[in-house]
């Protein structure tokens, strides 16, 4: 008998005994199961801003948490050691319960759990399990994904998961060469969330050789119409299996300038020497000190989410 999983948009169906395109989500004894459920690969306190987030609590610690897999296969993966199917190996460590989890946020202070690191849709069984706790006792959520959800899964998610950071990694010709993927599930997702309010901030890794100017262009225009106000565009890195040198200072410098008249509010360099700060869109008053430096922190003219010197309302999640 096959059995079908409803985890991400692939719909993997499975016989007995074998696992899906993430090598996570496998059937066993006639149930899909997923494999070493609860033992985490990565687990730190990071600054929110790492995820990156630059609109939801921004000064705070998360705890971020992860277990093996992904369901795409980008050759530029940045966490390929706990992502790729080539590098997994079953965890030593015990399955750590979700309880303990939201004991540990809160003991280090941390207003919020993230799961994030490898794709949570893989294992987001674990993931809403912990998320329900954490809610439970006042904690936000945050998911880092590549944002290829089934409908199943968006509508699961949706209601446990408060902030979301969905990766945006080009256009659908990208995604099929490069990740083994598509970008309609992500820009689907995308639009999904946004329509009905969650937190969501999108980010882009750029690669010279990958994404000209006319690319961004796109791509903005794309998350624009989703209404889209965070866009962090990131400089890329060879990792993995990719070799292009890093992405130049000089052209996310010309990247940004190309977007400043973007309908989309707030620009972000990653990664990067770019100024990280965060103006008022309609005034520039200087709101978020520049994420470059520690502590982040709002500026006197922000006061309860709104600049104070034009009123109007930025774009967030500003308090616990």
């Amino acid at each position: 008998m096959k059995i079908s999983c409803d985890f991400c948009y692939h719909r993997c169906t499975l016989e007995e005994g074998h696992s899906g395109l993430c090598s996570v989500r496998m059937v066993r004894q006639g149930e899909l199961v997923t494999q070493a459920y609860g033992q985490l690969v990565a687990l730190a306190v990071d600054p929110v801003e790492k995820k990156p987030l630059y609109h939801f609590l921004p000064g705070s610690k998360t705890l971020s948490l992860a277990m093996y897999g992904c369901n795409l296969h980008c050759n530029f993966c940045q966490n390929y050691t706990i992502s790729q199917p080539s590098f997994m190996q079953n965890p030593a460590a015990e399955p750590v319960d979700g309880p303990a989890l939201v004991s540990l946020a809160m003991e280090r202070k941390c207003p919020s759990i993230s799961f994030t690191y490898s794709e949570p849709l893989v294992w987001q069984d674990y993931m809403l399990e912990v998320a329900s706790l954490a809610k439970a006792k006042g904690l936000a959520t945050i998911m880092v994904t590549n944002g290829t959800f089934s409908e199943e899964a968006l509508n699961r998610i949706f209601p446990l998961i408060d902030a979301y950071n969905i990766d945006l990694k080009g256009d659908e010709q990208f995604y099929r060469r490069v990740c083994k993927g598509s970008a309609k599930p992500v820009l689907d997702a995308i639009e999904y969330l946004v329509h009905r309010k969650a937190h969501v901030e999108v980010t882009t890794m750029v690669m010279e050789s990958e994404h000209d100017t006319a690319h961004i262009l796109t791509l903005a225009n794309q998350l624009a119409v989703r209404g889209v106000q965070v866009w962090h565009l990131s400089r890329y890195f060879p990792r993995y299996l990719a070799t292009e040198k890093a992405t130049s200072e000089t052209y996310m410098k010309q990247l940004l300038d190309a977007v400043s008249s973007s309908p989309i509010e707030y620009v972000y360099a990653g990664n990067s020497e770019q100024k990280q700060a965060t103006c008022c869109p309609y005034c520039n008053s200087l709101l978020i000190s520049d994420r470059r430096y520690v502590p982040v922190h709002p500026e006197k003219a922000f006061v309860g989410g709104r600049c104070s010197r034009c009123n109007r309302q930025i774009y967030g999640r500003w308090t616990s």
